[in-house]
């Protein structure tokens, strides 16, 4: 004989119901992201990554905000690249800025000012204290 009990069927049957009335159910629907996980977006404009932009503002502040982040920094230099790139390059350069409090991780913000166009960068702190931070830009 069979172990198929009526017990094992109606079992069996009232899982594939439940089963069935779950898949059925209404649809799903995503929870939004909360404000501060939102997603800056990326700046693309070429002539946004110019030396000239960068350097005729040394010495000012700007705003640098992300993800719950929206600290004043300011520009201290715009030097050549370290290595592999020309000396006085448009395209190819590093910013360092300066913060007068401990600012955020390492990652991509916005940088903006007055009479400058929001742009983003990469930021890394060169420091222990995160008070100073570079960014590369390097479009060959």
């Amino acid at each position: 004989m069979s172990d198929l009990t009526r017990r094992a069927v109606i079992g069996a049957s009232a899982t594939g119901l439940a089963a069935t009335v779950v898949a059925v159910g209404p649809p799903a629907t995503a929870a939004p992201a909360p404000a501060a996980a939102a997603v800056q977006p990326v700046t693309r404009g070429a002539t946004l990554y110019r030396r000239g932009r960068f350097a005729k503002r040394r010495t000012r502040a700007f705003w640098v905000a992300g993800p719950g982040v929206r600290l004043s920094m300011k520009l201290v230099a715009v030097t050549d690249l370290s290595s592999g790139g020309a000396r006085g390059s448009l395209r190819s350069f590093e910013l360092t800025f300066r913060a007068r409090r401990r600012g955020p991780e390492q990652g991509t913000y916005t940088v903006s000012r007055s009479q400058f166009a929001a742009t983003s960068l990469f930021l890394v702190p060169t420091d222990a204290s995160r008070r100073t931070y570079r960014a590369v830009v390097n479009n060959r």
